[in-house]
């Protein structure tokens, strides 16, 4: 067994980043303009869209960005998925298939809906939901499918998209970890019914 094994850093053994040489990055990166514009909108006191000029403007090149009709500023991503769960009218009873591997919000945004969420596997080699396991898992209380992005990676959404049309059922994207990401040439968020995203 090598040094370096035999003792964590922590515990005095030797570590496998020097941090004085490769520091890790500091996240978010937020310049003096952001801090300006952040200022300027909370003197200001209007904090959404209806009269606040900046949160419409976001709006606007958020949807353009991803080639959407429309985009929604919500307070969160947590926020973003309760509301389109809501939006899309499920309730107590129904049944939304997703995935184990997420972020909480993902499951909290369909129990505060009071519908139940239904865990279908992951592909072993992406960790994104595995259309076949959505597909056994579809019921007559399913209502719609809600496939998370995982790391960067988009689902497999051609078949996703097929399931729900078959099954009548809305699909909702949780793109929170997957800015950007597309799939073949379509940007996550923008294949199912509602994309939801966190920044």
């Amino acid at each position: 067994m090598s040094e370096s094994a035999d003792k964590l850093a922590i515990e005095g053994g030797k570590p496998i980043r020097d941090l004085k040489k490769i520091p890790f990055p500091s996240v978010p990166v937020i310049d003096e303009n952001d801090v300006e514009r952040v200022v300027k909108v909370l003197r200001r006191g209007i904090l959404t869209s209806l009269r606040g000029t900046e949160v419409a403007e976001f709006e606007r090149e958020f949807a353009a960005y991803y080639g959407a009709r429309h985009a929604i500023a919500t307070t969160s991503g947590t926020t973003a998925l309760h509301a389109a769960i809501a939006a899309a009218r499920i309730g107590p009873g129904d049944e939304v298939i997703t995935t184990p591997i997420t972020f909480i919000a993902t499951v909290d945004a369909i129990l505060h809906n009071n519908a139940i969420p239904v865990f279908a596997d992951v592909d072993p080699k992406t960790h994104n939901i595995s259309p076949d396991e959505v597909s056994e898992r579809v019921t007559d209380r399913t209502r719609a499918i809600l496939p998370v992005h995982i790391h960067g990676h988009p689902c497999d959404m051609d078949p996703i998209m097929e399931i729900a049309e078959d099954h009548r059922l809305f699909v909702i994207e949780d793109c929170a970890q997957a800015h950007g990401a597309e799939y073949k040439g379509r940007k996550v968020g923008t294949m199912g019914d509602a994309g939801c995203f966190s920044l």
